[in-house]
This record gives structure tokens, C-alpha cells and sequence, in this order.
């Protein structure tokens, strides 16, 4: 499957400094390198650094040098890049001594990305390839819905959040990458908890990535949550972490890969990359993260994993008939979301199938130590639809509860 992506090429003036300025102030900064960057050339590099087959197509400036130079050298195919009469796209920024960063943008060529440009690199493309998009060019909207119009299958990363953004028709795209505030943004929430469930429920067939830092990162889409953790490592500058993981996950989707698989991959490379200076230099080819996941260790360490198994467990067996999601979060002190995609990570199960298997193994255990009736057990274990009971403990062990009783007496 191509990779198509439409997006900016910025060049980086880096600075390196103790802390991010505030207003009114004045900083020395200890360093300054000049990098090749932007978003869309930053997430087109880690695709192909991942192995994608990526084509990057946009407006540069005449003065473009190092940014041709440097998708070329990542195997990057540039036949559809415009030099138009404009400078460039430049970004300033600020990195702290502790890895944070600032920048501001100016957007240069990459606001010369018009229709005529657009539908010529569209039509080289078919149903089924993937489009990769970000917010840094002009006619984001339009790119859309025609490449909804075409069939190709819509990752987008909306960043920066600006106007534009709301011009954009979400039910047209497959993917969605964006941190917890432009997940805000996006659903006018001031809670990223809330934000991620009012597009879920506004969009059950969207796939939406939620990146949470240092915490790791949330996959939705209808009923399934998945977590990964990040990696503990020393980070020096986390430009390109956002873009890194980007394109890893971008990759991962063009190789059809399972999301579990795609979203640890991704996550590797971006803790890698925010262990080096610079943006695109940053990014590392894929061999080197396969050959350095299996020696990251994950942030959620394994005591603390242990420890929250151990406190789920407990919850399940105080609250077998009440048991709920916002119950279990209030007793492990995270939101519903992020609970939910950690029962999954650590348990295996969704919370719901989870609390399914817990009932109907309690009540498995009174049907073989007890005389009460299958009526009683059912209210004793929580259930209050026999139906559903039956249907999901037959569903369990191969016989309906009476039938099961039978076979464990005999």
C-alpha cells in the first residue's frame, strides 16, 4: 500500500536553551542548529524510515536544498513537491535543558498548496492507499474530501488546532492522531477524558489515537481501547516524538499490521527519537528499532503493573454485583478512559468481558458447591437479565447452568 502525504516542509532554527522564555524576557541560548523539518517532512521521513513506500508532495521555496536533499536521502519519493516563488516554511524552536520545546511557525510555501496541485497528485493515487495529512498547508479541508471521493484511507494528525480545522468533515477520515489538548480542542471539552468519549460516541468507526506523553498512548475505535506505555529513556529533545510515532503508525497501517503491534512499534521509535537532538536526524530507521525494543523498558514498570493487577482483582472480588468502569477509576485514581485501556493492557479483557467472566466463574463455583437455585445464583453474582446470563455462562463453559451442575455432580 503507498503512503501519499500531503504536507509542509519547514526549515528549523533550533535553539537551545535552560528553560522556554516567557514574555519579557531575555535568554542566552547555549546552542543553534539549523535543521531540515516540518511536520509533513518530519512524519514522511519516519514512514520510510519504518519501511513505508512514501510519496511527499507540497509546495517548497526556491531555496530548498536541504529539505529535497533530506527526504531523498530517507528514501522518500519527491516527485510531486512544487518549487514555487516563496521562502520556505520556517519554524523557531526553543528546547529546554529538560527536553520541552516551543516553536512557532511561519508558513512560507506551504500556504501555496492549491486545488490544481491537489487534484494532480490525487489522481496518481487509487482506493485503498493511505493518505497522510497534518494542519500546516493550505486547503486541508479540500484535500479531504477529495481523497474521500477517491477512496483512499485518511490518517490525519490535526495540528496545528486553527481555524481550518473545523471545516474539516472527521466522518470522512479513518485515523485520527492528536495530544490530549488538541483532543480538547477538537470536542470543545476542557476535560481530554470527556473530548475522547464525545468523538467517540460521535464517530464509533474512527479510529482515534490519543497521545498522553510520558503516560503513553490510547487507541479507540467503537468499544475497543487499547493502551501502550511509553519507554523510559533520557530524553533531550522531543521535537520529532510526535511525528516520529506519526509515521511509525502510519507504516504500520500500510503493512497492515495488528494495533497492538503497530502502536508498541511506534512508541519505541518516538522514545528513541526524543534521546537525540534535532527533528528528521532524530528519526531512527526501523532495523534499530526492532533490535532496541526488546531492551526498552516500559514506564509502567512491572512491580506497579503487578500492584494495579493485584488492586483490580480486589475490586472485582468487593464489587462483583455493582462493578462498574467509573468505580474501578475511582479506586485506581484514573479517568474512565485510561482505566479501561489499562484493564486491557494488564488483564487481557475488556473491563466488560472481564466483569462477564468474573460473574459467571463465581457463579460456575455455585453451581458446583451449593444447592441454591440458578435464580438465586444469577442475583447472587449481579445479573439482573437471566437470558444474558445464560447465553454468556453457556458461552463460557460449553452448557447451559443446570446442564453444567449435571456434569460436575456426575
Amino acid at each position: 500500500m503507498k503512503i501519499l502525504n500531503i504536507g509542509s516542509c519547514n526549515i528549523d532554527y533550533v535553539y537551545a536553551l535552560d528553560h522556554i522564555v516567557v514574555p519579557g524576557e531575555t535568554e542566552n541560548s547555549t546552542r543553534m542548529d539549523v535543521f531540515a523539518g516540518g511536520k509533513g517532512l518530519n512524519q514522511s521521513i519516519a514512514a520510510a524510515q519504518a519501511g513505508g513506500e512514501v510519496y511527499h508532495a507540497g509546495c517548497v521555496g526556491n531555496d530548498a536544498e536541504l529539505l529535497t536533499d533530506t527526504l531523498k536521502a530517507a528514501g522518500v519519493d519527491i516527485s510531486f513537491l512544487q518549487t514555487v516563488e516563496a521562502k520556505n516554511g520556517c519554524a523557531i524552536i526553543q528546547v529546554s535543558r529538560t527536553g520541552e520545546n516551543a516553536i512557532f511557525l511561519h508558513a512560507g510555501s506551504n500556504a501555496m498548496v492549491d486545488r490544481l496541485l491537489i487534484d494532480r497528485v490525487l489522481s496518481a493515487f487509487s482506493a485503498g492507499d493511505l493518505l497522510l495529512l497534518q494542519n500546516e498547508i493550505s486547503n486541508v479541508p479540500y484535500i479531504v474530501e477529495r481523497a474521500h471521493q477517491k477512496g483512499l484511507r485518511i490518517l490525519f494528525n490535526p495540528s496545528p488546532i486553527n481555524e481550518q480545522i473545523g471545516a474539516v468533515d472527521l466522518k470522512k477520515l479513518d485515523y485520527l492522531i492528536l495530544n490530549e489538548r488538541e483532543v480538547q480542542a477538537l470536542a470543545d471539552s476542557n476535560h481530554p477524558d470527556e473530548a475522547l468519549e464525545i468523538l467517540r460516541q460521535a464517530h464509533p468507526t474512527l479510529g482515534i489515537v490519543l497521545t498522553l506523553g510520558e503516560k503513553g498512548c490510547l487507541f479507540a475505535r467503537g468499544d475497543q481501547i487499547l493502551f501502550q506505555s511509553s519507554f523510559l529513556v533520557d530524553a533531550v529533545d522531543t521535537t520529532a516524538a510526535g511525528d516520529t510515532f506519526t509515521g511509525y503508525f502510519a507504516a504500520g497501517l500500510a503493512r497492515e499490521e495488528d494495533m497492538g503491534s503497530v502502536l508498541r512499534t511506534a512508541t519505541a521509535a518516538a522514545a528513541i527519537a526524543v534521546s537525540r537532538h534535532g527533528a528528521a536526524p532524530s528519526i531512527p530507521p526501523r532495523e534499530e528499532v526492532l533490535h532496541t525494543l526488546p531492551t526498552l523498558q516500559a514506564r509502567c514498570v512491572s512491580n506497579r503493573a503487578e500492584q494495579q493487577r493485584s488492586e483490580i482483582e480486589r475490586y472485582f472480588a468487593a464489587h462483583l454485583q455493582d462493578a462498574s468502569l467509573s468505580g474501578l477509576a475511582a479506586r485506581l485514581g484514573y479517568s474512565t478512559v485510561y482505566t479501561g485501556a489499562r484493564v486491557s493492557d494488564l488483564m487481557g479483557d475488556t473491563f466488560t468481558a472481564l466483569l462477564q467472566k468474573k460473574r459467571c466463574a463465581a457463579a460456575a463455583k455455585m453451581l458446583r458447591e451449593s444447592d441454591l437455585s440458578v435464580a438465586e445464583i444469577i442475583r447472587a453474582v449481579g445479573y439482573e437479565n437471566e437470558t444474558f446470563f445464560r447465553k454468556t455462562f453457556k458461552a463460557l463453559y460449553g452448557a447451559n447452568p443446570l446442564a453444567y451442575r449435571k456434569r460436575q455432580i456426575g
